[in-house]
């Protein structure tokens, strides 16, 4: 009877594993444009390119620390990194912990 019992509780935690939601780094673009152009106070993101999107390997709860590096269109450049936490069955991934550094361009 005990050996039945563990059954539920193991097919309770596969569905909520398979509920997560994993960003891979090219997928999470646009939310990053977004967030950035909001953390700088631009008007909108379009004012926005993100390039040099790079991720590090999942942690033990799906998180991935991104580091990007944003250009606005007056030439201004940021370095910038950002923890993406996967989402929970139809949440989507968010961005926590953004840091943004400016970096100086000579021209």
């Amino acid at each position: 009877m005990n050996t039945l019992s563990k059954y539920p509780l193991a097919l309770a935690g596969l569905l909520m594993m398979a509920g997560c939601t994993q960003m891979q780094p090219n997928d999470a673009i646009v939310s990053l444009q977004a967030a950035t152009a909001q953390m700088i106070g631009l008007a909108s993101s379009d004012e926005l390119t993100v390039s040099n999107v790079q991720a590090t390997s999942s942690d033990g709860l799906g998180g991935q620390q991104l580091s990007y590096t944003a250009t606005t269109v007056r030439e201004r450049v940021f370095s910038r990194s950002a923890l993406m936490t996967p989402g929970l069955f139809t949440e989507p991934p968010q961005s926590v912990s953004p840091h943004c550094t400016p970096v100086l361009v000579h021209q």
